[in-house]
């Protein structure tokens, strides 16, 4: 018996916290990430305050960082590091998850579907 309740707690225990850093367009609307970057259905892209620049969209992110070495690494630290960049209350589990949705391939925008470049929809050499 004694062993079946630390597999069910193992089962869990994973479940929690691959839970925590999959990608997330819940957490990128819940942290206000989607009403700047886009990339959540039904979020409309905030028009930016004056003297404020235009935050890079879900578009020009997955650009930057997608297909790099250590891709959510260095989008975290592109964070960090960005004077202009409002502060938001994240712990670094969220910071994997919300880099994990800006770099995956099935994000959405307010259409509701992501468009793919003509260049990500050709076969790979």
């Amino acid at each position: 018996m004694q062993v079946f309740f630390k597999q069910v707690f193992m089962v869990v225990s994973l479940a929690l916290f691959s839970a925590g850093t999959q990608a997330n367009p819940a957490l990128a609307k819940k942290k206000g990430c989607a009403s700047c970057h886009g990339g959540v259905a039904g979020v409309n892209v905030k028009t930016p305050l004056a003297g404020m620049p235009q935050a890079p969209s879900f578009y020009e992110l997955y650009g930057k960082f997608s297909g790099q070495q250590d891709a959510a690494e260095k989008m975290i630290t592109a964070l960090r590091e960005n004077k202009k960049h409002p502060k938001v209350s994240i712990n670094a589990t969220e910071q994997k998850a919300l880099a994990d949705f800006y770099l995956s391939t099935e994000p959405v925008e307010t259409s509701g579907k992501r468009q793919v470049s003509s260049k990500e929809s050709e076969p790979a050499k």
